[in-house]
């Protein structure tokens, strides 16, 4: 498993389930574990060693402190001989090696180690090289002296680093008889006592022989750097069956503690990485000074690696990448946890075959396992599955993702930023381990009842939700057994959040009520995920499926209907509606200003309405009735209606007071007569200018002065 520093994986494997822990009797035996030390030393057929301390040889010979030796791998026979050339063993297959008090420590090539050795030949099984192989002995509390550091800071929180000591602790044991134990992130990153510090010696010592268990049975906890929000489960990542004490939920602790963002991740590559119009024919003129576009580019590095690995060539200089046509994931096949299972690469190679020619090559895989696409483009560059983006334009591969490890069990900042928020151990891994058990394994100064209070959680019941579509609200109702800090979330049919109802709301037992605002979401079916803790943090989590179910259809308006009665100076309208709910009417001129509101929001039955205008203040024209309905969900819809108002004129006459008037053709005493008026002959006013009005007699039509003439009643 790999150590966090930046972000770098950490695996270790914690497979957890509600946890609560147990009394139960612990055995008094501290158990051992063997350890192949291959990550600091790699493959060597010589190691130099020191003895700190007396210890004696697998052939009785006792060695003192400060003694230095070197074992020698030679004619498949291992020998020790000291610095100053003492002879300690000779052409034997093993060494062993004991101190003779427990205090005692072996350096191997300058890294200390406590309890026993033993050196054995290795063979390689890809080029059957013989290697000396160091197994170190030692008991499980000194192993994680060595472990816990290398896989967590030691100066995080001491809650983060504890739950990294139990999970560690649950994997050793759970392992320690497995024939590829090793000191890498294959298993777990094992420093020996060179790695020793003060703060995870406690977080060790304060959690001595605690464990996690199932059924009875020790968990695989297992755990990565980051999991980027979301968890995963085993079977997503690894196959077989999906086991009771992983699940998938959202992590909203999973974050860069420096950012406060989620931890990111890019790849891009050119398609284009050498001239198509290379003569592979004299390669070895161009082979040596022609460098691909993205040479320096880790992925590409990374690629030559692996086509080394899977013996398609054994020389990275032998290889040169001409063009990646595809490279991406599918983003349409999703684990539980919304992490790609497949992903497809095809790329043109090169490969120098005898020193002056070239020889093309193509690598296609289609559908394939998305660990293997992440195995050839190196999992130090697409560090995890969840990917937000795969694309290829202009000429250029692009995939963005998130989060870095597998995300099953325990995520290491999770971890880390649970703690600093005020998380104990317990809670953290109960929250990453939903159904595992916290057992003492064996006994020790670590206290039987760490955290052993309170350990169980608040129970929900009675849920209810009761959607009011007029107020847009639903109520979510429940009862609650025992006081503690209650988080409430709605999520949708994908399982995103499409709302924080309630954020560790401190509540007291009894009825519980929380108004959940749905104007902003469509009909669907969402989930209301309740998450109840206790005092010391024991959670138990519910879920009910609540319904939305918006009538959007506004009532429909038909046989829309104006009619004018002059007489009474009224313009009614009449039409039916299909449904109960608001109607407003606003009529408007024909410049477009409100004249009249008739209703506004007057709630209505199915069926005939009718409603009146006063229109004895209005002139004649063209005016627009505006009617907006709206149903009891609130949704609205407006239609227009043309109204033509047309009263008829009134007529106004007059009687000629002089015994002849003159009709002028202008409004004016200079204008022309067009006909001399006698006295009390009729005229008919159609409009006033100023002193004047415009009259009409028979057929003629003039001006008369307003005050020769005297209006008729």
């Amino acid at each position: 498993m790999r150590k966090v520093r930046l972000i770098l994986l950490l695996f270790t494997l914690f497979f957890g389930a509600a946890i609560y822990p147990e009394k139960i009797k612990a055995a008094s035996t501290i158990p051992t574990i063997e350890v192949k030390l291959v990550n600091y030393l790699g493959n060597k057929t010589s190691i130099t060693v020191v003895f700190n301390g007396e210890y004696k040889l697998s052939n009785g010979i006792k060695v003192s402190s400060g003694t230095e030796a070197v074992i020698k791998l030679s004619n498949s026979k291992l020998s020790m001989e000291t610095s100053k050339g003492q002879v300690l063993i000779e052409k034997d297959s093993t060494i062993s090696a004991a101190p003779v008090k427990t205090d005692g420590t072996l350096s191997v090539n300058g890294r200390k180690y406590n309890g026993s050795f033993q050196f054995v030949i290795e063979k390689d099984t890809k080029n059957s090289n013989l290697y000396v192989r160091p197994i170190n002995k030692v008991d499980i509390e000194t192993y994680l002296r060595g472990v816990v550091p290398q896989e967590m800071p030691a100066l995080w929180s001491m809650e983060a680093l504890k739950a990294q000591t139990v999970a560690a602790r649950t994997y050793a044991i759970k392992h320690m008889n497995d024939s590829n134990m090793v000191d890498t992130i294959a298993k777990q990153v094992y420093g020996g006592s060179s790695a020793n510090h003060a703060q995870s010696d406690t977080a060790v010592k304060e959690t001595e022989g605690m464990v996690l268990k199932s059924n009875g049975a020790l968990i695989d906890a297992v755990f990565s750097a980051s999991n980027g929000g979301w968890t995963e489960l085993n079977s997503s990542v690894w196959g077989g069956a999906a086991l009771s004490y992983f699940a998938v939920k959202e992590d909203t602790f999973d974050f860069n503690p420096a950012t406060k963002e989620k931890f990111t991740w890019a790849i891009q590559l050119k398609q284009e990485q050498l001239p198509a119009t290379l003569n592979l024919a004299i390669a070895d003129i161009w082979w040596n000074t022609l460098k691909e576009t993205d040479a320096d580019n880790a992925v590409l590095i990374n690629i030559k690696k692996w086509l080394v690995s899977e013996g398609y060539t054994n020389d990275v200089a032998k290889i040169k990448i001409a063009k990646i046509h595809k490279l991406g994931v599918d983003l349409t096949s999703l684990s539980a946890g919304g992490r790609v299972l497949k992903g497809t690469l095809k790329m043109d190679y090169l490969l120098m075959a005898n020193g002056k020619t070239a020889e093309k090559k193509v690598l296609e895989m289609n559908g394939t396992a998305a660990s293997k696409i992440r195995a050839i483009v190196g999992i130090d560059r697409m560090t995890s599955y969840l990917i937000d983006e795969t694309v290829t334009k202009n000429g250029s591969i692009y995939m963005k993702g998130r989060g870095n490890g597998h995300a099953v069990g325990l995520s290491q900042y999770g971890a880390r930023n649970r703690a600093e928020a005020g998380h104990s151990f317990n809670q953290i891994l109960q929250f990453y381990y939903p159904k595992a058990a916290l057992m003492k394994e064996y006994s020790g100064t670590a206290s039987n009842s760490q955290g052993m209070d309170d350990t169980v959680p608040p129970n929900i019941s009675s849920f209810k939700a009761s959607i009011d579509y007029k107020k847009n609200t639903t109520k979510l109702s429940m009862k609650i057994n025992k006081s503690g800090k209650l988080t409430m979330i709605v999520k949708d049919s994908k399982g995103k959040t499409v709302a924080t109802i309630a954020k560790n709301k401190e509540v007291k037992s009894g009825s519980l009520s929380f108004d959940w605002n749905i104007s902003k979401v469509e009909n669907a079916t969402y989930t209301a995920e309740i998450i109840a803790s206790n005092k010391d943090g024991y959670q138990k989590t519910a879920s009910h499926k609540v319904t939305v179910k918006k009538d959007k259809a506004p009532p429909a308006i038909s046989s829309l209907k104006a009619s004018t009665d002059n007489k009474k100076n009224t313009v009614k309208i009449g039409m039916k509606t299909n449904k109960a709910g608001k109607i407003t009417i606003v009529l408007k001129d024909p410049k477009g200003k409100t004249v009249s509101t008739l209703v506004k929001n007057k709630e209505v039955k199915t069926g005939s309405l009718s409603f009146s205008w006063n229109i004895s203040k209005v002139g004649n024209g063209t005016y627009t009735a505006e009617i907006t309905t709206e149903n009891l969900h609130g949704y609205k819809k407006t239609m227009k209606q043309k109204i033509i108002i047309k009263k008829p004129v009134k007529v106004k006459k007059a009687s000629v007071k002089p015994s002849v008037l003159n009709l002028r053709q202008k409004p004016s005493t200079s204008s022309k007569v067009i006909l001399k008026l006698k006295k009390k002959q009729t005229v008919v006013i159609q409009s006033q200018q100023g002193s004047w009005y415009k009259v009409k007699y028979g057929s003629k039509t003039g001006y008369v002065s307003a005050k020769y003439v005297t209006i008729l009643k």
